[in-house]
């Protein structure tokens, strides 16, 4: 049940094209010592092509074969007696070229010199050239195709997307005339991907998406999952929400200078992150206690919100008081929130559903009910998305029965109620018990405990787990399998097509998150263990391990291994808190690991929990158990690629594991510091290095 996976190469058939991707990457300034010592070889060329009789240039006959083979072209030419051979010189080509293309774009575009068509847009007219605009789909099909425009000089465009702008528009013309060196900076990308795609310039259109991807990071990844949720521009937009997932996944837990996206992020997205199997958290209680923290601070601010604005319509405040209000929370910030200063010498900065307040002292009645029965309605559609988060997107049944005491406990200040509804947990603890005296009462050599069926079952309340039917590995499949990879086992998707009968687990299953640091430097053959986790009588654990081939190289292994069995009188089995190393080498360990979960109220609770005999650990006395999994590994980037390998259920014995050889797990988008390709990052902290994040979910049938 092994998959290797290995990265492919594409390479151009056609060298021309080729020339022009790499005339974007060197430095186009002629050298004048190149033309000096290559003068003598061009002035003889020269001579030599003035006895010939006048034939279209071998530069322009190239341009023309499109699909041909430009190789096999050149020799042809080289063998021919007609043909001197070329001059061997790059750097004469280019140069050649770049000439074109400015002379191109300075007299064309610029100048209008020769122009046969007129473009107006954005109140101004561009004197433009058909010849030039066929190249593009759209202006061929606008110029050329049965419309009336095709017979007009002068045509008028108009843009009913907002994100079009007359910069975007001119920077994408100066693309169709030659314009080839124009960077591309963050605060312009976005119009410039709106405007490249309703101008159907798709190679535009990839360089604005490598340049947000890049740009993904703190205060960024909430703008751009908007834009790209908000704008559909087919895969591009696909692309981005993709990637922005995957970093959510991988940096929202552990990332502190991420919790102010948190509060700002779409309660929609905040519920899918949360749920979502490939996002990075210890264990299941953890999971909890990240919500529960992002939950109450965004009630927090929703209540002041609310308070500010009934303190406006009830007219009898000024804005010494809202000032005031506004001092009492910390709001995050967006880079797509107004700015409202509040003082000569400090500014403040609020979300997007925030009122923005007029100079003068007041406003009309009716825009004033307007905005508060809007927030009102946005607070009661979030509250909607809260209950499911806590009822749905997080599995209690294999919690410690401590720490659903612990939260049941849990009220939420604001509102004073349990975040985890009473019934959830009493069914998590049922559940728990149900697998409990189905393992224990297991003879030693049964494999399965028959929890599973083919249908779905009817008390899953909208929510079943699928058990996976198959060995797959998916890579970059975080938003076209959005409903299968998002959700914890909520899928729309076809169940059974062309993978036979489906079953579905009659159990939440089992999640936890592990890291391996400083991968890069893991030597051959040696194992690396992450610390052990607890599920079903079982201890689990997570390796990892480098392996050369001879015919893929250098790969990386990836298992799930059954370590053992806990032993039920052992007051500290089977912690949730356990994350460090087990026989880890010194070189794999990761400085401060602990320190990442280390607030107050966390370590309080488990401090409790971690010193107490817990009810819920035991042993399974099976040799034999039968489990499936999947395991997700999201890249640093600047890709955000999210990997996913599959298994369907195997037969684990003590002591075994299963697992899959990866070569795309190697590569730099995995391994490589993020410091490597973006300098800027404020994420990335002295201690940093080459870590893979790994989570888990599995389940016995």
């Amino acid at each position: 049940m092994t998959s290797n996976l290995v990265k492919e190469d594409n390479i151009a058939d056609n060298e021309f094209t080729q020339l022009l991707e790499d005339f974007t990457s060197v430095n186009l300034t002629p050298n004048l010592d190149n033309i000096s010592s290559n003068h003598a070889a061009t002035s003889t060329a020269a001579q030599q092509n003035r006895t010939l009789p006048f034939t279209m240039s071998p530069l322009l006959t190239l341009t023309q074969k499109e699909s041909g083979n430009t190789r096999d072209y050149i020799n042809d030419i080289v063998s021919s007696s007609v043909y001197p051979p070329p001059a061997q010189d790059p750097q004469r080509v280019l140069r050649q070229m770049m000439s074109l293309c400015k002379h191109i774009y300075s007299r064309g575009l610029i100048e209008g010199s020769g122009s046969d068509v007129t473009i107006k847009a954005f109140d101004k007219d561009y004197h433009l050239h058909r010849i030039v605009l066929y190249q593009n789909s759209y202006f061929s099909v606008l110029l050329e195709g049965p419309w009336k425009e095709s017979g007009q000089k002068d045509i008028e465009l108009r843009f009913d997307d907002e994100n079009i702008t007359r910069d975007a528009f001119e920077i994408a013309l100066g693309r169709l005339y030659g314009r080839l060196d124009e960077v591309i900076l963050p605060s312009q990308v976005l119009s410039l991907l709106a405007t490249a795609s309703f101008l159907d310039l798709q190679d535009l259109c990839e360089m604005c998406v490598e340049v947000i991807l890049r740009d993904i990071k703190e205060d960024t990844v909430v703008h751009y999952l908007t834009f790209a949720t908000s704008h559909f521009y087919g895969a591009h937009s696909e692309k981005i929400t993709e990637s922005c997932f995957t970093y959510l996944c991988r940096e929202g837990f552990d990332n502190l200078r991420l919790k102010p996206a948190f509060l700002t992020l779409p309660a929609e997205w905040l519920k899918r992150v949360i749920e979502s199997d490939a996002f990075w958290v210890p264990s299941e209680y953890e999971r909890y206690l990240f919500a529960r923290d992002v939950v109450s601070k965004r009630r927090k601010i929703a209540m002041t919100e609310q308070k500010r604005h009934n303190l406006v319509s009830s007219s009898l405040v000024n804005y010494t008081d809202l000032n005031n209000l506004s001092s009492d929370i910390s709001f995050p910030t967006s880079p797509t929130s107004p700015t409202i200063t509040n003082s000569p010498n400090k500014a403040k900065r609020f979300p997007d559903t925030s009122f923005s307040y007029h100079t003068r002292r007041s406003a009309s009645v009716s825009t004033l009910n307007s905005i508060c029965s809007s927030n009102s309605l946005q607070t009661e559609n979030d509250e909607v998305i809260y209950t499911a988060i806590f009822t749905y997107a997080i599995y209690y049944a294999h919690m410690t029965f401590e720490e659903l005491t612990a939260i049941s406990h849990d009220c939420d200040s604001t509102t004073n109620v349990p975040f985890a509804p009473e019934y959830v947990l009493k069914d998590a603890l049922w559940h728990q018990i149900d697998l409990r005296n189905k393992i224990e009462n297991a003879a030693e050599t049964d494999v399965t405990l028959g929890i599973s069926s083919s249908e779905i079952p009817p008390s899953s309340t909208g929510v079943h787990f699928e058990i996976p039917s198959d060995d797959t590995t998916h890579i970059g499949e975080a938003l076209t399998g959005l409903d299968d990879m998002i959700g914890g086992g909520t899928k729309a998707m076809k169940d059974g097509e062309g993978r036979g009968s489906v079953e579905y687990s009659l159990f939440a299953p089992f999640r936890f998150s592990v890291e391996f640091a400083d991968v890069a430097k893991l030597k051959e053959k040696q194992r690396v263990y992450s610390g052990t986790k607890f599920y079903a009588g079982s201890n689990w654990n997570m390796y990892i391990q480098k392996i050369k081939t001879p015919r893929k190289g250098i790969q990386l292994g990836v298992y799930l291994h059954r370590h053992s069995m806990p032993d039920p009188n052992s007051s500290s089995s089977g912690s949730t808190m356990v994350n460090g190393p087990a026989n880890k080498s010194p070189s794999s360990s990761s400085p401060g690991t602990e320190e990442r979960y280390t607030t107050s109220t966390r370590s309080t609770i488990h401090m409790k929990i971690n010193n107490e005999k817990s009810f819920s650990r035991y042993a399974d006395k099976r040799k034999t158990v039968r489990t499936w999994f999947k395991i997700f590994c999201p890249a640093r980037g600047p890709s955000h690629v999210l990997t996913q390998f599959q298994s369907s259920p195997d037969n684990f014995a003590l002591m075994q594991s299963w697992g899959w050889r990866s070569s795309s797990l190697c590569q730099d988008d995995y391994l490589l510091d993020v410091r490597d390709y973006d300098n800027s990052s404020s994420s990335i902290t002295t201690n940093s290095s080459s870590t893979l994040k790994f989570s888990v979910v599995m389940g016995h049938v």
